[in-house]
């Protein structure tokens, strides 16, 4: 089990026999690290003194009684001979020592040396390799530290011996020495030590392993005594702990596991039995139990109050998963699935095998995956009906689409009222059009009618008759493109997209108003856009919304000579036609309620109130908008449409 996952009891218990016996540990070490360090500061001391009293015998010996026996013996004659036990350094000390171990045992003294007078004073491995660190570390004059020798742990101080001009009596060239000594120690050949050379190395060494056993021992014990102690008293406080805290804490627990698990209800109250802070905690337990209580019933309400209203909305609306399926629904959409519409989602898809090329709720949705912003299309199903669609994304923390919100309105009898309101305005358009076309019309009929009357009244030639004629064939040409540009404008289309060149729409609707325009003394001044490339439009219909706004500004200038500017611009990749009337503008009270259908400020009989209504709703179709900024010099149109 994972310690994350216990409990908290068992938690503290574990966390405290832990501490228990790391604190145990780290004592128990730093004791016997303290008694081992006391032993070894103690054996260092004692070494140290035997070894300045060893010394100093031996500098009595070698100052003071040897020279006094050689003077003696010179004296008596008797220069060759050699006391060793009165004029030996290394014999007086060997032999000191072991009567003081006789006194005060475990003491081990040694004298050796590399090439000894006596072999018995032959330095082993261990005391050479002492000796080859007296000679790196000449400035060192003495070492002391634990080894093991002959398996087991000694404590030894060590100091170098340094040949002197005295030793080299016996220890130099063989004519020298005393006849005696070499009588006693036979040799063949000098030594070789120089004034300054380490000859040999002096020590004093404790056995120390049966005292540093007793110290492990001592460690050992404080360690169980201590460990034994604090875990009884860890018993105690644990059952403290258990009574005063994890109790309280399990009953807390227990009602909460409770109210999670619906078992409990959650506007209880507990007993607050103490002033402490377990006492404290179960008082903000009550004070926040009331508290989600309260919260958990007026979110009950606030959620019936949406349900209420995500039912009572009568166009279909739902909560849609990046795979087509749907995750929450009303009324209506339910409906609309029921009814296999093919506007709503009915099925699991995958948006990564979609077919480009094919419109569909799951290509809006892809789009809305992919783009990341919200949609909106109208779209005609497969079902023949015509629908506006909105898509909303909800996004993550990391801002990936996690769902999205799927709104759909039928828009099918809309479309067929909006046909018929175009229709309408259409038909007005031609009826304020209709004095321009009689004339337009009138004009080439009396130049029609004058040639017939001379064809049939009036004797002429042949050049002459083929001149009438071709005037009688002009004026009905004419005729017949006024006749064909009326009936196409008139006629009702559906949206038909095509590349189009709004300049050339521009074009057109002034040669329809052209007789309007001269009759009310209207100058025109053109800006048109050479680099504006043709767009995806309804030709028939944006050509209707230019002449609607074209009629406005002819009205807003009537009664004086006004001028009439058509500009066409690109710019942020969407292509602009603003058309600037000089006429009064339009009050600030009229101004909101313009696009309103059937809001007119012209008189009985002279407009519908529809034209900027179909115009508005024609250019918002396209993906577009329209603009409007007035004053009292004038007001401008400006027609907003996507290049692409």
């Amino acid at each position: 089990m994972k310690p994350k996952n216990l409990s908290i009891s068992t938690k503290f218990t574990l966390s405290i026999i832990l501490i228990i016996l790391a604190f145990c540990i780290l004592f128990s070490f730093l004791l016997y690290y303290h008694l081992k360090q006391k032993v070894i500061e103690d054996a260092n001391e004692k070494t140290r003194i035997i070894i300045t009293q060893i010394d100093a015998l031996g500098n009595y010996v070698k100052e003071e009684l040897r020279p006094a026996i050689f003077k003696l013996l010179y004296e008596t004659g008797k220069k060759d001979e050699f006391i060793v036990e009165g004029m030996s350094t290394t014999h007086v000390r060997l032999s000191v020592m072991k009567r003081f171990n006789n006194k005060i045992g475990n003491y081990m003294y040694k004298r050796v040396s590399l090439d000894p007078i006596n072999p018995e004073h032959k330095a082993d491995a261990l005391y050479v390799k002492l000796i080859e660190y007296f000679k790196r570390n000449k400035t060192q004059e003495s070492w002391s530290g634990i080894i093991t020798y002959n398996g087991q742990e000694i404590l030894v101080m060590a100091k170098p011996v340094i040949v002197e001009k005295g030793c080299l009596i016996c220890h130099g060239k063989i004519n020298n020495a005393p006849k005696a000594l070499l009588k006693m120690f036979p040799r063949s050949k000098d030594f070789t030590w120089k004034e300054g050379d380490i000859m040999g190395i002096e020590s004093v060494s404790l056995p120390i392993a049966s005292t540093l056993g007793e110290i492990k021992g001592v460690a050992i014990s404080t360690f169980l005594f201590g460990a034994v102690s604090l875990l009884f008293l860890f018993v105690t406080l644990h059952g403290a702990f258990w009574s005063f805290v994890i109790k309280p804490l399990k009953r807390l627990s227990s009602l909460f596991r409770g109210i999670v698990n619906g078992t409990e209800p959650l506007n209880q109250t507990i007993e607050v039995k103490t002033k402490d802070e377990i006492g404290d905690l179960i008082l903000s337990f009550n004070q926040m139990a009331k508290y989600l209580y309260d919260a958990q019933e007026a979110t009950k309400k606030y959620a019936d109050t949406l349900q209420t209203i995500f039912e009572g909305i009568t166009d279909p609306l739902a909560l849609v998963n990046p795979d087509c399926t749907v995750e929450m629904t009303n009324h209506a959409y339910r409906t609309w699935m029921i009814e296999g519409r093919a506007a709503v989602f009915n099925e699991k898809c995958d948006i990564e095998k979609l077919d480009a090329d094919k419109l569909c709720p799951v290509y809006f949705l892809k789009k809305v995956i992919d783009t990341k912003k919200p949609f909106s299309e109208y779209w005609e199903g497969e079902d023949q009906r015509h629908y506006f669609i909105h898509l909303y994304p909800i996004f993550d923390d990391r801002e990936n689409v996690i769902k999205v919100v799927h709104y759909v309105k039928d828009i099918t009898e809309k479309r067929k009222i909006e046909e018929q309101m175009r229709i309408t305005e259409k038909l007005a358009a031609i009826g304020q059009l209709s004095a321009g076309l009689a004339h337009e019309i009138n004009n080439p009929l009396g130049g029609i009618r004058l040639c017939f009357n001379n064809l049939i009244n009036t004797e002429m030639d042949e050049k002459t008759k083929n001149m009438h004629v071709e005037v009688i064939n002009h004026g009905l040409t004419k005729i017949q493109e006024i006749i064909k540009q009326l009936l196409d404008f008139s006629k009702q289309t559906e949206l038909i997209i095509s590349a189009v060149s709004v300049n050339n729409l521009v074009e057109n609707v002034l040669k329809l108003t052209d007789y309007l325009i001269s009759k009310k003394g209207i100058k025109v001044i053109k800006k048109l856009s050479n680099e504006i490339p043709e767009i995806m439009i309804d030709s028939n219909k944006i050509e209707q919304v230019f002449l609607n706004i074209v009629l406005n500004a002819i009205q807003a200038m009537d009664g004086k000579e006004g001028v009439l500017t058509i500009e066409s611009f690109l710019k942020n990749g969407k292509c602009y036609i603003a058309f600037s009337d000089t006429g009064n503008g339009i009050p600030d009270d009229i101004l909101p309620k313009i696009f309103d259908p059937f809001f007119t400020t012209k008189p009985v009989g002279q407009g519908t109130g529809l034209g900027l209504s179909v115009s508005k709703s024609i250019i918002e179709q396209h993906g577009g908008r329209i603009l409007v900024k007035t004053s009292s010099s004038g007001t401008t149109f400006t027609v907003e449409l996507p290049v692409k």
